[in-house]
Protein backbone atom coordinates (compact mmCIF):
# COMPACT_ATOMS: atom_id res chain seq x y z
CA UNK A 1 0.00 0.00 0.00
CA UNK A 2 2.74 2.04 0.28
CA UNK A 3 3.25 4.55 -2.87
CA UNK A 4 6.16 6.86 -1.73
CA UNK A 5 8.17 8.52 1.27
CA UNK A 6 8.97 12.35 1.21
CA UNK A 7 12.44 13.03 2.20
CA UNK A 8 12.52 17.23 2.37
CA UNK A 9 16.01 18.68 1.93
CA UNK A 10 17.64 21.98 1.79
CA UNK A 11 19.23 21.61 -1.77
CA UNK A 12 18.38 18.52 -4.42
CA UNK A 13 21.55 18.60 -5.96
CA UNK A 14 23.73 18.10 -3.45
CA UNK A 15 21.20 15.81 -1.22
CA UNK A 16 21.18 13.13 -4.49
CA UNK A 17 24.76 12.88 -4.59
CA UNK A 18 24.87 11.90 -0.73
CA UNK A 19 22.99 9.41 -1.26
CA UNK A 20 24.73 8.60 -4.40
CA UNK A 21 27.85 7.80 -1.88
CA UNK A 22 25.48 5.43 0.35
CA UNK A 23 24.78 3.68 -2.59
CA UNK A 24 21.46 5.05 -3.25
CA UNK A 25 21.08 6.24 -7.19
CA UNK A 26 18.34 8.47 -7.41
CA UNK A 27 16.49 9.13 -11.24
CA UNK A 28 15.87 13.00 -11.82
CA UNK A 29 12.00 13.73 -11.45
CA UNK A 30 11.12 17.03 -12.09
CA UNK A 31 9.07 20.39 -11.06
CA UNK A 32 5.98 21.29 -9.17
CA UNK A 33 5.18 24.64 -11.33
CA UNK A 34 2.57 25.33 -8.74
CA UNK A 35 4.02 24.52 -5.65
CA UNK A 36 7.52 25.65 -5.64
CA UNK A 37 9.35 22.39 -5.32
CA UNK A 38 12.10 20.15 -7.51
CA UNK A 39 12.37 16.53 -6.83
CA UNK A 40 13.92 12.95 -7.59
CA UNK A 41 13.09 9.27 -6.97
CA UNK A 42 14.72 5.97 -5.94
CA UNK A 43 12.28 2.93 -6.79
CA UNK A 44 11.16 0.91 -3.61
CA UNK A 45 9.49 -1.25 -5.80
CA UNK A 46 6.57 -1.94 -7.85
CA UNK A 47 4.15 1.22 -7.62
CA UNK A 48 6.88 2.54 -4.44
CA UNK A 49 9.42 5.06 -4.37
CA UNK A 50 11.57 7.46 -1.55
CA UNK A 51 10.60 11.32 -2.87
CA UNK A 52 13.40 13.79 -2.29
CA UNK A 53 12.73 17.03 -2.51
CA UNK A 54 13.59 20.46 -2.33
CA UNK A 55 12.60 24.27 -3.09
CA UNK A 56 12.98 24.72 -6.33
CA UNK A 57 15.63 27.87 -6.66
CA UNK A 58 13.80 28.80 -9.49
CA UNK A 59 9.97 29.18 -7.79
CA UNK A 60 7.96 32.07 -7.16
CA UNK A 61 5.96 30.74 -5.00
CA UNK A 62 6.13 32.15 -1.56
CA UNK A 63 6.32 30.17 1.77
CA UNK A 64 4.80 27.95 3.39
CA UNK A 65 4.81 25.44 0.78
CA UNK A 66 3.61 21.99 0.50
CA UNK A 67 5.13 19.06 2.92
CA UNK A 68 6.16 21.13 5.53
CA UNK A 69 9.42 21.70 3.29
CA UNK A 70 9.90 25.08 5.01
CA UNK A 71 9.54 24.47 8.69
CA UNK A 72 11.85 22.34 10.87
CA UNK A 73 15.11 21.48 10.51
CA UNK A 74 16.06 20.11 7.38
CA UNK A 75 16.76 16.99 5.85
CA UNK A 76 13.46 15.26 7.20
CA UNK A 77 11.27 12.87 6.59
CA UNK A 78 8.44 14.56 6.63
CA UNK A 79 5.09 12.79 5.18
CA UNK A 80 4.47 9.37 3.31
CA UNK A 81 1.75 8.30 0.83
CA UNK A 82 -0.18 5.56 0.59
CA UNK A 83 -2.54 4.16 -2.31
CA UNK A 84 -6.01 5.23 -2.59
CA UNK A 85 -6.92 1.74 -3.17
CA UNK A 86 -10.80 1.52 -2.64
CA UNK A 87 -11.21 4.38 -0.72
CA UNK A 88 -14.16 6.42 -1.48
CA UNK A 89 -13.53 9.52 -3.29
CA UNK A 90 -16.68 11.22 -1.65
CA UNK A 91 -15.39 10.68 1.52
CA UNK A 92 -12.32 12.83 1.33
CA UNK A 93 -11.59 16.63 -0.04
CA UNK A 94 -9.79 15.90 -3.70
CA UNK A 95 -6.42 18.04 -4.64
CA UNK A 96 -5.19 17.96 -8.68
CA UNK A 97 -1.46 17.71 -8.22
CA UNK A 98 1.10 18.06 -11.33
CA UNK A 99 4.41 17.31 -12.10
CA UNK A 100 6.79 18.98 -15.44
CA UNK A 101 8.88 16.21 -16.22
CA UNK A 102 12.90 16.99 -18.03
CA UNK A 103 11.09 16.18 -21.32
CA UNK A 104 8.25 18.51 -21.08
CA UNK A 105 5.66 15.94 -20.20
CA UNK A 106 3.35 16.16 -17.23
CA UNK A 107 2.21 13.82 -14.47
CA UNK A 108 -1.23 14.22 -13.02
CA UNK A 109 -2.67 12.53 -9.87
CA UNK A 110 -5.14 13.63 -7.34
CA UNK A 111 -4.14 13.47 -3.78
CA UNK A 112 -5.58 14.07 -0.15
CA UNK A 113 -4.59 17.59 1.31
CA UNK A 114 -0.63 16.93 2.84
CA UNK A 115 -0.50 20.21 4.53
CA UNK A 116 1.84 22.60 4.92
CA UNK A 117 1.53 23.99 8.30
CA UNK A 118 3.19 20.91 9.96
CA UNK A 119 7.12 19.91 9.95
CA UNK A 120 5.95 15.62 10.25
CA UNK A 121 2.61 14.76 9.26
CA UNK A 122 2.57 11.06 10.59
CA UNK A 123 -0.94 10.18 8.92
CA UNK A 124 -0.40 9.08 6.00
CA UNK A 125 -2.17 11.34 3.06
CA UNK A 126 -3.42 9.10 -0.10
CA UNK A 127 -3.28 9.20 -3.76
CA UNK A 128 -4.64 7.83 -7.16
CA UNK A 129 -2.48 8.31 -10.16
CA UNK A 130 -5.33 6.89 -12.40
CA UNK A 131 -4.66 10.66 -14.41
CA UNK A 132 -1.29 9.75 -15.41
CA UNK A 133 -0.53 7.41 -17.92
CA UNK A 134 2.03 5.24 -15.87
CA UNK A 135 3.21 5.46 -11.92
CA UNK A 136 6.30 7.13 -11.52
CA UNK A 137 7.87 3.51 -10.42
CA UNK A 138 7.10 2.27 -13.47
CA UNK A 139 9.76 4.17 -15.00
CA UNK A 140 12.35 4.20 -12.84
CA UNK A 141 15.67 2.11 -13.07
CA UNK A 142 15.58 -1.44 -10.50
CA UNK A 143 18.46 -0.51 -8.12
CA UNK A 144 17.70 -3.46 -5.83
CA UNK A 145 16.62 -1.24 -2.80
CA UNK A 146 13.96 -2.15 -0.40
CA UNK A 147 12.02 -0.68 2.60
CA UNK A 148 12.73 -2.83 5.57
CA UNK A 149 11.10 -1.23 7.95
CA UNK A 150 8.73 1.71 8.74
CA UNK A 151 8.26 2.99 12.41
CA UNK A 152 5.54 6.01 13.25
CA UNK A 153 4.78 7.33 16.53
CA UNK A 154 2.83 10.52 17.66
CA UNK A 155 0.19 11.77 20.05
CA UNK A 156 -2.74 10.69 18.47
CA UNK A 157 -1.78 7.55 18.00
CA UNK A 158 -5.15 5.74 18.50
CA UNK A 159 -6.76 8.25 15.67
CA UNK A 160 -3.99 7.66 13.40
CA UNK A 161 -4.23 3.68 13.70
CA UNK A 162 -7.46 3.73 13.20
CA UNK A 163 -7.61 5.64 9.54
CA UNK A 164 -4.75 3.34 8.73
CA UNK A 165 -6.60 0.04 9.14
CA UNK A 166 -9.53 2.04 7.63
CA UNK A 167 -7.02 2.42 4.41
CA UNK A 168 -5.75 -1.33 4.63
CA UNK A 169 -2.69 -0.24 5.91
CA UNK A 170 -0.40 -2.92 8.13
CA UNK A 171 1.78 -0.35 9.69
CA UNK A 172 0.54 1.55 13.36
CA UNK A 173 1.80 4.28 15.21
CA UNK A 174 2.83 3.96 18.27
CA UNK A 175 1.95 6.99 21.20
CA UNK A 176 4.50 9.63 21.61
CA UNK A 177 4.79 13.09 22.38
CA UNK A 178 6.13 14.26 19.55
CA UNK A 179 5.45 13.45 15.60
CA UNK A 180 8.00 10.79 13.96
CA UNK A 181 8.17 8.85 11.02
CA UNK A 182 11.33 6.69 10.75
CA UNK A 183 12.04 4.40 7.81
CA UNK A 184 14.99 1.78 7.06
CA UNK A 185 15.91 0.93 3.48
CA UNK A 186 18.03 -1.63 1.99
CA UNK A 187 20.37 -1.12 -0.30
CA UNK A 188 23.81 -3.19 -2.08
CA UNK A 189 25.92 -1.04 0.35
CA UNK A 190 23.39 -1.88 3.78
CA UNK A 191 21.08 -0.13 5.93
CA UNK A 192 20.52 3.49 5.37
CA UNK A 193 17.66 4.86 8.24
CA UNK A 194 15.53 8.16 7.30
CA UNK A 195 13.56 9.79 10.16
CA UNK A 196 11.95 13.06 11.06
CA UNK A 197 14.91 14.94 11.91
CA UNK A 198 17.75 13.18 10.25
CA UNK A 199 19.71 10.24 7.93
CA UNK A 200 22.09 8.01 8.94
CA UNK A 201 24.17 5.07 7.04
CA UNK A 202 24.87 1.70 9.26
Amino acid sequence: MLDHLVYVVADLEAAVAHFASLGLPFSPGGRHVTHGTHNALLRLGPRSYLEVLAVDPGTHIPPPRWMGIDLGTLPRLSRWAVHAGATSFAEHDWQTGTRELPDGRQLRWQLTDPGKALATVVRPFLIDWSDSPTHPADTLPEVRVELVELRLSCPDAEAVNTDLARYGVAWRAVLATEPKIEATLRGPRGTVTLTSSSASGR
